[in-house]
């Protein structure tokens, strides 16, 4: 379930990215469940709201409105 709500959000800004950049260039977007929940000036505080709102196991994303995205590798250990 974690997954797909996660791919649900990521395929949302990808989709949306146009519009969100011009609106949100350089903020912290919290989002959740493919919905944009805020937008924030750093990390902490989006991370934070993202907490408060859905818990430490909560499935939100917090994606960094920038005109060029960084490369990223995410990496899941397997046990």
């Amino acid at each position: 379930m974690a997954e797909k709500d996660l791919k649900k959000s990521t395929a949302f800004v990808e989709q949306n990215r146009e519009r969100l950049l011009k609106e949100y260039r350089n903020k912290f977007l919290l989002v959740f469940e493919g919905e944009l929940i805020g937008s924030y000036d750093t990390y902490e505080r989006a991370a934070e709201e993202g907490v408060r709102l859905y818990g430490m196991e909560g499935n939100f994303l917090v994606h960094h409105m920038v005109e060029k995205e960084p490369l990223n590798f995410i990496m899941e250990a397997v046990l």
